[in-house]
């Protein structure tokens, strides 16, 4: 059960992660945080790589045999980074960087 816990909170903080990255690159926008530089299609990519990293955690957590602790898990994962996200972005991250 313990690795069905682990594996779904990390599934869950994985596709909530990579949500944001996703839309941002899905609509133009190439800001992001990672060490890959600025462009749409870098954030494409990131956010499909972290929906696979998600879709793996998922596969391997067997919720089916512990179905409340995993979904639980998994919602207690997108709420932690969305959390994170909500405080990060509460003001510009890079100060170095112009905003437009």
């Amino acid at each position: 059960m313990l690795t069905t816990i682990l594996l779904a909170l990390l599934a869950g903080f994985s596709g909530g992660n990579g949500l944001p990255y996703f839309v941002a690159g899905s609509t133009g926008d190439g800001r992001n945080p990672a060490p890959f530089g600025d462009s749409a299609v870098t954030n494409v990519l990131i956010g499909c790589g972290m929906f696979l990293v998600a879709a793996v955690c998922w596969h391997f957590a067997h919720t089916a045999a512990h179905p409340l602790a995993g979904y639980a898990a998994g919602a207690v994962g997108v709420l932690a980074v969305g959390l994170i996200h909500a405080r990060t972005w509460r003001h510009n991250p890079w100060p170095w960087r112009r905003t437009s």
